[in-house]
């Protein structure tokens, strides 16, 4: 998240020479309609499938129907999160290098390539395993994810950066945002569909269920941004080559760090995602060896929490402009309170092994989940300095991305160690909710002590940029 903001904002301004006016390829109009931006969204829904693939049907396959521990699962996937600092290289090495004329497509083409192999090849290599219960093909696994995760580094950013060139200033926000908010929307649908792809696990099936949401999601991320990059000319990119004057980074993120509201934040950030995502990779297998739902029921889990999540994002954001009270931080707290409450009946339903309750849980947690967001990114918003605003939001964007994948580790190495221990599935699964739930109120404590609670003027095309990802 904040790729954009970073990419906008790390270089600060220097006398440099100009490049030639060159007209745009991409459009002669000043604004980007609507319907071009719904285009280059759809890439997000591409990507939703991406992610419900890996962590919503691999890991419930692997951990439910195949038996598998949760915590080697939960590391390999979790490799798109530790792999962050490779995403901020490519942003920038995005900004400077050309490919017969192009900066960002061929990263983000080349990156989502890797991505439709890695997938690919995940499922054969899960199918081999299964069938013959040699170990060789965990090595398979393991460099299909890593194939699968760097193309992830090498995409994810300079997408966002793409939208943000294609985009004119006054339109940013609305382009951004409206591609993260297809995300959400993304979620819903790719919960749909691969509940009626894959209603049971067979080996047939995973490989089916593979082919076709690989071949929709690669079409999606293809046709979504073709053409719109503007192919810069042999002038051009010698004249954009020539040396210009860069901030000292070091010295920049040392004065950054010396501010105590910073690194107070920055451990906010640590506490929240963990809490808020120690349960990414468990919650399908939850559902799968506690209450023994079918992998199609798992996999609607998705559908339920994107799309109250959607309209948890989009209330906060109309209350905020329409509710001249409501700050960031008081979003936040609501945000932050109704994932507590969320991971207490969570905890409740595991307990108790209380199936009816499943469902309207994960729709109280996606509303939390989309109130949370909007705030934090407000915050992170209003707390950065515009001097500096790339040093924070790449550290902003480091925390967030690591803490999530930390989180989402330590998650499932707890209910290893208490099954390990003896405890039942409901217990194991029920501690790791209570546990997020002690998290998240340390973190409310800590964000209650900041004293943020103000409302500063930051304009909602700040927040949906920083909301991007």
């Amino acid at each position: 998240m904040l790729d954009t903001a970073v990419e906008a904002s790390a270089v600060p301004k220097t006398e440099t020479v100009q490049p030639i006016p060159q007209p745009d390829a991409v459009s002669a109009e000043q604004n980007l309609p609507v319907l071009r931006n719904v285009k280059i969204g759809m890439f997000n829904v591409g990507s939703a499938l991406a992610d419900l693939l890996g962590s919503g049907v691999w890991n419930r396959i692997m951990i439910a129907d195949l038996g598998y521990p949760a915590t080697p699962i939960s590391l390999l996937l979790a490799l798109n999160y530790f792999l962050a600092p490779l995403a901020v290289w490519t942003g920038q090495r995005s900004d400077h290098t050309h490919w017969h004329g192009y900066r960002r497509l061929p990263f983000v083409w080349g990156g989502r390539g890797l991505m439709a192999i890695g997938f690919m090849l995940l499922a054969f290599m899960t199918v081999e395993l299964a069938e013959t219960g040699n170990s060789i093909w965990w090595a398979g696994i393991v460099a299909a994810l890593f194939i699968n995760s760097v193309g992830y580094a090498l995409s994810g950013s300079t997408y966002t950066t793409l939208i943000y060139d294609r985009a004119p200033e006054h339109q940013r926000g609305r382009a951004v945002g409206l591609a993260w908010t297809m995300l959400l929307a993304g979620y819903a649908f790719s919960g749909a569909l691969t509940a009626r792809l894959l209603p049971e696990y067979s080996p047939e099936g995973l490989l089916g269920l593979f082919g076709v949401v690989v071949a929709l999601m690669a079409a999606l991320w293809f046709f979504s941004i073709l053409g719109e990059e503007r192919r810069r000319s042999s002038d051009e990119i010698r004249h954009m080559a020539l040396p210009q004057t860069r901030p000292n980074f070091i010295d920049d993120l040392r004065m950054v760090w010396s501010n105590r509201t910073t690194r107070l934040f920055f451990l906010y950030i640590g506490l929240s995602f963990m809490g808020a995502f120690a349960q990414d990779q468990i919650l399908e297998p939850f559902g799968g060896q506690v209450f023994d739902f079918s992998t199609g029921e798992t996999n609607r889990f998705a559908a339920f929490w994107g799309t109250t999540a959607l309209l948890g994002s989009i209330i906060g954001l109309a209350s905020y402009r329409r509710v001249a009270q409501l700050s960031y931080a008081r979003i936040n707290k609501i945000g932050l309170g109704t994932l507590i409450v969320t991971f207490a009946f969570l905890a409740l339903c595991a307990f108790t092994e209380m199936q009816s309750l499943i469902r309207p849980t994960l729709l109280l947690f996606g509303l939390g989940l989309g109130l949370w967001n909007i705030g934090t990114w407000g915050l992170m918003v209003s707390v950065s300095s515009a001097e500096r605003a790339g040093t924070y939001f790449g550290l902003w964007t480091m925390a967030s991305l690591l803490f999530r994948g930390g989180g989402s580790v330590i998650g499932a190495a707890l209910r290893d160690i208490s099954h390990l221990l003896g405890a039942s599935y409901a217990f194991s699964y029920g501690a790791v909710f209570v546990i997020e739930m002690i998290v998240l109120s340390a973190a409310l404590m800590l964000i209650s002590r900041l004293n943020l609670d103000f409302k500063r003027q930051v304009s909602q095309n700040e927040v949906l940029l920083a909301l991007a990802d």
